[in-house]
């Protein structure tokens, strides 16, 4: 049986985060069920602070260091401003789902993810983070990230909204019928679980149009274009350390069902891209100003390695 490869070309670096923007295939437009738009180009936005702010610092020490538990202040700080911009208590856990898949799209621009040391001069922790609290700190705070920044984001959000929600990497047939490793989210609503993917619909999001082609489906919609957890496993595709990997955390929630009200289109907020030159230069100014008052910042490797495909990646070579 063939696939229809329709989805999106990735370049493997260290996951779906070290690929370029410029690197993507455009998605033919007669391998989808409807008419894109041409894409007006967006301007860079001078205005740093107006769409992603840079939280009031913490002092460097903390009365309680928080432990490997709990969420770092700099990431819970943001997300914590996000779901109460965005959510009220009285919402149903569909209408917290959608508002935080669209908040994703609406704010969040495919890029090589900056500023991920920033949370080490928000609060004490002299251990590295989390990997989701650090894939999710460029889109959350900066609004730029990869696909595995995107899926921690929104899986951070969700959980941040009361919802339970999970990570989940695996693979995605691109344009060209190969398979490169991605990742996305699985979200749990009135008891069911099911797929969204918030990068691929930023990809696909054609005119600035959001259609919601990944959102809220169950596995059988979902494998005809993604593959994951035991499926990954059968296929026999990977190496017995990895499939040990997927096997003792990623077989991911079964989701036996499209949701049954899918939303209907809408276009996207026109909010400006970020300055990414001027965001580095203010990231890297705040840095060297807490080591001058405090000193260098030691030496640690950031938690930024993708699970089970690392840092090389699977698919077609670079």
């Amino acid at each position: 049986m063939k696939f229809l490869f329709f989805l999106v070309s990735f370049l493997l670096l260290s996951g779906c985060a070290s690929k370029k923007e410029e690197d993507y295939q455009p998605v033919p437009e007669s391998a989808l069920s409807y008419a894109g738009d041409a894409v007006p180009k967006k301007q860079p936005s001078t205005t740093i602070s107006s769409s992603f702010p840079f939280p009031e610092r913490e002092p460097p020490q903390q009365s309680e260091p928080a432990t490997s538990d709990e969420i770092h202040p700099y990431i819970k700080g943001r997300l914590r401003e996000i779901a109460l911009e965005i959510s009220t208590p009285s919402m149903s856990e569909y209408e917290k789902t959608k508002v935080a898949f669209d908040y994703v799209l609406d704010h969040m621009t495919r890029g090589e993810a900056i500023g991920q040391e920033l949370w080490r001069i928000h609060g004490a922790r002299e251990q590295p983070i989390p990997y989701l609290e650090q894939r999710a700190l460029s889109p959350l705070c900066f609004g730029v990230g990869m696909c595995e920044d995107y899926a921690a984001a929104l899986t951070l959000l969700l959980r941040e909204m009361g919802l339970q929600a999970e990570y989940v990497p695996g693979l995605l047939y691109t344009v060209e019928g190969e398979l490169a490793d991605h990742a996305w989210t699985v979200v749990k609503i009135d008891g069911t679980w099911y797929h969204l993917d918030s990068h691929l619909e930023d990809y696909i999001s054609r005119g600035r149009t959001v259609r919601y082609r990944y959102f809220l489906h169950g596995d059988s919609t979902f494998s005809v274009t993604h593959v994951w957890g035991q499926r990954l496993i059968d296929r026999q595709l990977l190496t017995p350390e990895q499939n040990a990997e997927i096997a003792a955390h990623y077989l991911t929630q079964t989701c036996p069902q499209d949701y049954p009200a899918p939303p209907q289109s809408r276009a996207m907020q026109e909010i400006p891209l970020p300055d990414r030159t001027a965001l580095q230069e203010q990231i890297d100014a705040e840095i060297a100003a807490y080591e001058l008052e405090n000193g260098p910042l030691p030496e640690m490797e950031l938690n930024t390695i993708p699970p089970v495909f690392g840092l090389e990646g699977y698919g077609p070579a670079d």
